[in-house]
């Protein structure tokens, strides 16, 4: 119809481009303004430059945008126009030139708050939360959407400042909504503060927002990032309850799938996507990322071929994020060749997809390959995180290859990943592994953030290069300066004194695990302690540890314990009424069998065997179907 018009005036243009604009054809909306232009009989208006400079800003055209705010430079009327000139500023955020946006910002006088909101917006696009931060706090009377800038913005860089901004906002009287609660969750959920996740949750249920699926998946999230799977199944189940489309709800489906998949309920996930699939709900990216996490976490390529067959009969193997878990899933279970074939095929090559690679070459121990994918990065131009790096000085530790792990650490100095906390955990651990504990030590000291996995890693290093005194005292210096230690940081000061023989240290750190840090020994711990105290000769106290942790080992470290026991044993080892009382497996008694045999102590050893076969167990040295045929 258009096209059959003989007279077109700045109505028709402006409805014309506009309407392209909003069914999404940008480019042709692009093109029928420069047509109009051309055209010459008609003078675009403020609704015609704002449509354009939309097209624009979708499909990134940035000489256009500026052309457009030229011709609006010309009229003084157009100048004075907010809404078009918060279109400009944000077509200039939007086509990647912030300094333009903040110089159309700082010279408009009639900037609203769209205006501050679209600038604090294009900040945290670029990565200057700093500056977003700042403009926020000269902003005279910040809205929601202003906080809402803020929060998002914050929750997408991983910064736990997004719940304070969510704390100001409330505290402001200003409604939290389904923009607000989604990134508050998701922090929550990075961070693992269950306390405020709840919080938040019970502030939903009292708005009623907790009927929307968009912010139940968010909940769910948020529960399950917290190790909280059973309150995400029962929020899931709730949901279900509601009278929704099944379809509707594949939002909060795939948020339990990736729940179950987080926590290592593999088979949980595995029938829920089942479920899914036979009920014949179209599945989504979404979706199949979690099912070929799955099959990377139960390393079942069989399964994991089947996902593969779904992902293209949907259409989805072009997606940059199931292209990149179809690489990982390939790479983890040992199959590089299919994995570079599917990374050369993808259409986008991220870091995402580059970190799969990596980690799965790294896992398979191609370690030559882990270093020829780094130096294509390093090539390529493609900005790293510390993953990546990580992984890099993981693969030099594994083959004990300081000097390249040094060139990374050059790297990390270069590209400004020595602040990270992964980064500088892994330069330490690269380094104590290359039995350069000294550079690892270096590395330590000049760490502005010293957390808890980076005091572990120092004393482990320490531990397992000889340097037990440095280990301890490192430990104890930890605890003055207030940081808290895990089960692995007591597993590995606890080596450093079994390698060094520090018995009442040991004692005395075990006995500190629950009585001053809360943490419970595990049996790893036990068993180290055991080590020490049987190589000390205090084969008294040995016993009494095995005694109270015999209910809770498997047979395998339980047999471990007990041949442990009876190697460093020097004195009267001929009683067993011991090991008579906490176990009754067959393999128990043939590893005390084989130890007493060892000592030259037959009888005892006879003895072991006698009650093996009295209890009516296999014996050992004889699989399943030897004693079913006998």
């Amino acid at each position: 119809m258009f096209d059959e018009m003989r007279h077109r005036n700045v109505v028709s243009w402006t409805t014309l481009i506009s309407a392209q604009t909003r069914s999404g054809n940008p480019d042709m909306s692009i093109r029928s303004f420069a047509q109009m232009l051309n055209d010459g009989s008609t003078e675009p208006n403020r609704y015609t430059y704002s449509a354009a400079l939309k097209s624009c800003s979708m499909v990134g055209n940035l000489q256009l945008g500026k052309q457009i705010h030229g011709h609006v430079l010309k009229n003084s009327n157009l100048q004075s126009d907010v809404v078009l000139m918060n279109t400009i500023i944000d077509m200039y955020v939007k086509c990647g030139s912030l300094s333009e946006a903040r110089r159309v910002f700082d010279e408009f006088s009639l900037a609203n708050s769209t205006s501050w909101n679209t600038i604090i917006s294009g900040y945290f696009r670029e990565g200057n939360a700093l500056e977003a931060e700042n403009l926020f706090h000269n902003f005279p009377i910040p809205d929601a959407i202003s906080y809402n800038a803020m929060i998002a913005g914050f929750a997408e860089i991983g910064s736990s400042k997004a719940l304070g901004y969510v704390y100001l906002m409330h505290s402001r009287g200003i409604k939290l909504d389904h923009y607000t609660l989604p990134c508050a969750l998701k922090t929550c959920g990075n961070f693992k503060f269950e306390k405020m996740g709840k919080q938040i949750h019970s502030y939903i249920i009292k708005c009623g927002s907790v009927s929307s699926c968009f912010i139940g998946s968010s909940l769910i999230d948020m529960y399950s990032n917290c190790s909280q799977i059973n309150d995400a199944v029962k929020l899931y189940d709730e949901f279900l309850g509601h009278k929704t489309c099944f379809s509707n709800k594949l939002p909060l489906l795939n948020s339990m799938i990736s729940g179950f998949v987080t926590n290592g309920y593999n088979i949980h996930a595995l029938n829920l996507i089942l479920e899914v699939h036979s009920s014949g709900t179209q599945l989504d990216h979404f979706t199949f990322s979690s099912a070929l996490q799955l099959c990377s976490n139960l390393q079942c390529m069989r399964i994991g071929r089947q996902v593969h067959g779904l992902v293209i009969i949907s259409g989805f193997q072009i997606d940059h994020i199931v292209g990149s878990n179809l690489v990982g899933l390939y790479s983890r279970c040992g199959n590089l060749v299919d994995a570079l074939r599917l990374f050369q095929d993808l259409p986008q090559k991220d870091i995402i997809a580059w970190t799969e690679l990596i980690t799965g070459c790294l896992l398979q121990g191609s370690n030559e390959l882990v270093f020829y994918l780094f130096r294509e990065l390093i090539r390529l131009k493609i900005n790293l995180d510390d993953f990546v790096v990580s992984s890099i000085l993981k693969a030099c530790s594994v083959i004990s290859w300081v000097h390249g792990g040094k060139q990374v650490h050059a790297y990390i100095v270069k590209g400004g990943f020595e602040s990270e906390s992964i980064t500088v955990t892994s330069l330490i651990d690269m380094y104590s592994k290359c039995g350069d504990i000294d550079d690892g030590f270096r590395v330590f000291e000049c760490a502005a953030k010293k957390d808890t996995v980076c005091w572990t890693g120092i004393i482990a290093g320490c531990g397992n290069n000889g340097k037990a005194t440095e280990a301890l005292k490192l430990f104890q210096e930890m605890i003055k300066a207030k940081v808290e230690p895990n089960e692995i940081t007591f597993l590995s000061v606890l080596s450093a004194c079994r390698h060094a023989g520090l018995v009442e240290e040991a004692c005395r750190i075990f006995k500190s695990m629950q009585d001053s840090s809360g943490v419970k020994p595990r049996v790893e711990h036990r068993h180290c302690l055991i080590d020490i105290l049987c190589r000390a000769g205090l084969f008294n106290e040995a016993k009494q540890l095995i005694s109270e942790m015999s209910n809770k080992l498997d047979e395998n470290k339980q047999n471990s314990l007990l041949s442990d026991w009876l190697i460093h044993q020097n004195s009267e080892i001929g009683k067993v009424d011991l090991f008579q009382s906490i176990s009754c497996d067959a393999s128990s008694y043939v590893a005390l069998s084989n130890a007493y045999a060892s000592k030259g102590l037959w009888d005892v050893s006879a003895k072991c065997r006698e009650i093996s076969r009295r209890v009516h167990i296999k014996n050992a040295g004889k699989s399943w179907l030897q004693i079913r045929t006998q």
